[in-house]
């Protein structure tokens, strides 16, 4: 190997060494840009779609379950006629009754929000 070839292949080298880190890191920048631009424009899509309406009850629950009068002037449902019974007592006590799992309001509920 000559002179002019050993300064070509160092020169190379070193150019390889010092320019793949820089266009590597650049690279990286570029589509780390590109996925937050997608992420924002995500957010930005979420703000403007109105929110899920809550599950609407087509036949009170206290009429499924023939609750009884002192029941149903007991029931906070009752007062709010228009959300289902689950969700109700859900805000009102901040956990979901162990029984709504098995009740057929809770299933159609869930189905009307997905």
């Amino acid at each position: 190997m000559n002179e002019f070839e050993a300064t070509a292949v160092m020169v190379a080298l070193f150019a390889l060494r010092c320019v793949t880190p820089i266009v590597l890191t650049l690279t990286i920048g570029y589509l780390m840009n590109k996925l937050i631009e997608r992420w924002e424009s995500e957010t930005e899509e979420e703000l403007i779609r109105p929110p899920a309406s809550p599950p609407v009850v087509t036949i009170p629950c206290w009429l499924r379950r023939n609750c009884s009068p002192e029941a149903q002037a007991a029931c906070a449902a009752r007062q709010q006629p228009g959300l289902a019974c689950w969700l109700v007592r859900l805000r009102n006590e901040g956990v979901l009754p162990k029984d709504c799992p098995d009740c057929p309001v809770y299933a159609e509920g869930l189905l009307q929000l997905s």
